[in-house]
């Protein structure tokens, strides 16, 4: 038995196919099949059954899958435990972000990453993603989230308030804070419907017995920006992400009653285990940013 195999069950497990799991991995289908039919063979039991166009877990396969995940989690610490013997970080570190966080928060975390820990690469994920399987199986180091609350799954270290506002074209700019009912009849533009933000603002919606009924809906910040600034309408944005358009003029803060939403980032990481040297070297730059 090795981690390999217990990888690509996991995989299996995650996805519901050998495909897509093979996809993941970054391996043949034949190369998944054959680790779980040694893994098998060496356990003397089946793993999978077919259950439509892909598979699932046997009884026997559900029993073990604790065992499964413990083993890797092991696997991963006996890693950690091994490069912690090194006097300085290094390695490979995963680090999922939302774009607006990987585009206006994440670069001066780098830039001090860089100068107290060079042997240290970051490679980012950004949306869409499952950062939280990704964390259970440790396909990520951490994730720099943005939330109303803590989730008290993860360890969690707070980075910045993140109020995120309506905001608009000077030309399209009332003086006075809207209503829901007023800013219903605008056209909106918002993130996607999963977003945080999003969630926010449907709820905000709701308590007022209204509906969101965005005309534009985008999954990257960036782009929400560019048509706010060809005055395409009001969108919902964290104000670090349109903050030089604000000091510059070319946006405007539209007031909402009951706004701004109110929210806070973190980097997130695993609970409970051990925290490599690149790891730390990256809260460290994390907490000496803000």
């Amino acid at each position: 038995m090795n981690q390999k195999q217990i990888r690509s069950l996991l995989y299996v497990v995650e996805l519901g196919s050998i495909a897509k799991a093979a996809e993941k991995s970054f391996l043949a289908p034949s190369t998944i099949s054959q680790q779980i039919k040694e893994l098998s063979l060496e356990l003397g039991t089946d793993l999978f059954q077919s259950k439509g166009r892909g598979v699932k877990l046997t009884d026997a396969g559900e029993k073990l899958l604790p065992s499964f995940y413990a083993f890797h989690q092991l696997a991963e610490d006996i890693k950690i435990q091994a490069q912690s013997s090194y006097k300085e970080a290094y390695g490979t570190l995963t680090i999922f972000a939302p774009s607006s966080m990987c585009i206006y928060r994440l670069p001066s975390i780098i830039d001090t990453l860089q100068s107290s820990a060079p042997s240290v690469e970051v490679i980012l994920i950004h949306e869409p993603y499952d950062y939280q399987t990704a964390l259970r199986n440790r396909e990520i180091d951490a994730a720099i989230i943005v939330s109303e609350s803590i989730d008290h799954e993860w360890e969690n270290l707070a980075l910045y308030d993140e109020d995120v506002l309506y905001v608009t074209h000077p030309d399209r700019h009332k003086n006075t804070a809207l209503t829901l009912a007023e800013l219903q009849k605008s056209t909106l533009i918002t993130t996607e419907e999963a977003c945080s933000y999003r969630i926010a603002a449907e709820r905000h919606f709701a308590q007022e017995r209204a509906f969101l009924r965005p005309r534009q809906t985008f999954c990257n910040v960036e782009v929400i920006k560019r048509c706010l600034l060809t005055n395409m309408g009001i969108g919902l944005l964290p104000k670090c992400v349109i903050q030089e358009e604000l000091d510059l003029g070319l946006l405007k803060h539209q007031e909402v009653e009951n706004t701004p939403y109110q929210f806070k980032s973190y980097v997130t990481y695993p609970k409970n285990k051990t925290i490599s040297r690149k790891l730390n070297a990256f809260l460290q730059a994390a907490k000496e940013g803000t």
